[in-house]
């Protein structure tokens, strides 16, 4: 006898099959390692910024902190993904943390003494972004190889809603932190690394997917060539390249806007933080949910559109209330957006590959510190309309971007990128 199941059933099978990855405890444990780990990226930035504005008083030096970090991480990305492929991924999660530990105590006590300056920021970033593209790569190399092809989806989906769910939480605190004692703010980083490497002694040993006694050069190379050959891996780390270097940017710009437009104290800027983290949660979750959808691509290029075009009239806001209801939509545009292109990226990837591939894509993403200093120069010069005018190119750029896909869809040609 077949029996219908309940709606209660139904709605709880769909409840469990939406967070269905978490049942996996190596991915779990690894999650909340992640969790303690972003926690600590998090409150990084803020605390960064704040004190690099405040310190200097210029846009342009909150780019030149940014970029102090971006430049390393732009050239060891690919030494990072081949790191990843080669070598036991948990070792390397644990080495590269245990060194981000260091360097989040050092700059805690240039801070407690009063010692700090923009240089120690500069410095202290550059380490930061040697040490970055060991933790991301190898990170997103594990995912797939503790959850199989059948949960990937899910599971990267979950590993971006962790992570938002983060940006809600992290900023938050570092605003009240800061306005509290700054220097708690700094040891909080530091205290956070230290949770997320105990946690991380939890994970299994996770055997290399190449022979490491073959030449790591060579390894590299076949990376580049794999995704050279591959066009549809071409097209979206394009589309990642575009997101990030126009879009993002404007996370680094908060305390400009924050001081300069808004006219607020330095709990203010928390909340700016927080209100991209909502939004970019609720689009993290919203992808959660439509993991296994066909369209999703259709949501990916719509929400890139809305990112750029959001960034608009928030650049030109001078009203909190506004501000706070366009960064909570640019957030949940901007993570659709990326969230889905990182699935795509993960899902056109041979597995003995992962490491390479999200190495190079790790090239895409450092290139916002980058992209942060010409736009903080812009800012200092021209004001808030400069991330405007940015947005308006992101929007129409994706927009052109979209119009070559589909023509060549329609066509069956080679632009058509389809998981």
């Amino acid at each position: 006898m077949n029996i219908e199941p309940s709606s209660e059933t139904k709605q709880t099978s769909g409840f469990i099959q939406t967070f269905k990855s978490l049942s996996d405890p190596n991915f779990r444990t690894l999650w909340l390692g992640m969790f303690f780990t972003v926690a600590s990226m998090q409150i990084n930035v803020v605390t960064r910024s704040w004190i690099a504005y405040d310190l200097s008083g210029s846009a342009l030096m909150l780019g030149v902190v940014a970029i102090a970090r971006g430049l390393p991480q732009i050239i060891l990305s690919p030494i990072g993904g081949v790191i990843a492929d080669r070598f036991d991924k948990r070792k390397v999660l644990m080495i590269a943390q245990s060194i981000l530990l260091v360097l989040a105590l050092f700059n805690a006590i240039l801070v407690h003494t009063n010692l700090i300056q923009i240089w120690h920021l500069v410095v202290i970033g550059i380490f930061q972004g040697a040490v970055f593209p060991f933790t991301m790569p190898t990170r997103q190399a594990l995912i797939p190889l503790l959850v199989g092809k059948d949960n990937l989806p899910n599971a990267l989906a979950m590993d971006s809603a962790g992570r938002n769910l983060n940006r809600v939480l992290a900023p938050s605190m570092a605003g009240v932190l800061i306005t509290w004692c700054p220097t708690i703010a700094f040891y909080t980083v530091a205290a956070f690394y230290l949770i997320s490497i105990l946690t991380m002694t939890k994970l299994p040993s996770v055997k290399a997917t190449v022979d490491s006694t073959q030449n790591p050069m060579q390894q590299m190379l076949y990376g580049f060539s794999y995704i050279i050959e591959n066009r549809r891996l071409l097209i979206f780390i394009g589309m990642g390249f575009l997101a990030v270097t126009l879009g993002m940017p404007y996370q680094q710009m908060l305390a400009f806007f924050q001081d300069d437009v808004l006219h607020a104290g330095p709990e203010v800027l928390g909340f700016m933080y927080t209100a991209v983290g909502v939004g970019a949660l609720f689009g993290s979750l919203f992808v959660v949910y439509r993991s296994g959808d066909p369209r999703r691509q259709g949501y990916q290029l719509i929400a890139g559109v809305c990112f750029g075009a959001l960034l608009i009239p928030f650049a030109l806001s001078g009203n909190l209330v506004f501000s706070l209801t366009c960064l909570v939509l640019i957030g949940f545009s901007n993570e659709v957006f990326m969230t889905v292109n990182h699935m795509m990226v993960i899902l056109n990837t041979d597995e003995h590959l992962y490491g390479r591939v999200m190495g190079t894509y790790g090239m895409t993403l450092s290139l916002m510190p980058i992209a942060t200093l010409p736009m903080g120069y812009f800012v200092d010069k021209i004001g808030g309309s400069t991330i405007a005018g940015a947005g308006f190119l992101l929007a129409v750029t994706v927009l052109i971007l979209s119009s070559i896909r589909i023509q060549g869809a329609n066509s069956g040609g080679v632009l058509k990128y389809v998981p």
